[in-house]
């Protein structure tokens, strides 16, 4: 039994002075290296219509920002999911935007990288049709609300959002800044 205590007592100090050592292969991680901005998660952003604009023939753009709200900057790329909801809720035929590269009054543009500091807002567009003067096919359906789900998010944010849509929806890839 007292062999036992006596090994016990060795294996354990020798345990306890091995994790005391730092290592000097892992000292980048001590000294507070800053992490890159990770992908913004939908809680993290307020979404907002910025601008509308209505053309003749019924061509409407919209434009939407994404404002990061939390205290860490992080990134977006890519294609916001735009959907239109009827008064349930539920998606409309034809309520799911479309990616574009290239959209009315806007250059052709592929998606980048964009980095929103706290505070910091970026942006996209989405073009329709909403019928215009001479349309005379059927009654367009109309949106009551709208999802918007950041690229990489899993849930999005629903606003009221009156859209009556004759075409199909366009969006563009998001922007830093504000709309131009």
């Amino acid at each position: 039994m007292r062999r036992f205590i006596l090994l016990f007592t060795i294996l354990a100090t020798a345990s306890l002075s091995v994790f005391g050592q730092t290592s000097t292969q892992f000292s980048h991680f001590k000294t507070g290296t800053p992490a890159s901005p990770t992908t913004c998660r939908g809680e993290q952003l307020k979404v907002k219509h910025v601008t509308d604009d209505a053309a003749m023939g019924g061509v409407r753009l919209i434009d939407y920002s994404f404002t990061n709200r939390s205290s860490s900057p992080c990134t977006l790329k890519g294609y916001a999911r735009f959907e239109a909801l009827n008064r349930a809720g539920r998606l409309l035929k034809h309520g799911r935007a479309v990616n574009r590269e290239e959209l009315p009054s806007l250059e052709k543009k592929a998606p980048e990288l964009v980095t929103l500091e706290p505070g910091g807002t970026a942006w996209f567009r989405i073009h329709f049709n909403a019928g215009g003067a001479g349309y005379e096919g059927p009654r367009c359906p109309e949106s009551f609300k709208v999802r918007i789900t950041a690229p990489g998010a899993r849930r999005g944010r629903v606003l009221r959002e009156g859209i009556t849509m004759c075409r199909r929806i366009e969006i563009s890839a998001v922007m830093s800044g504000v709309p131009q």
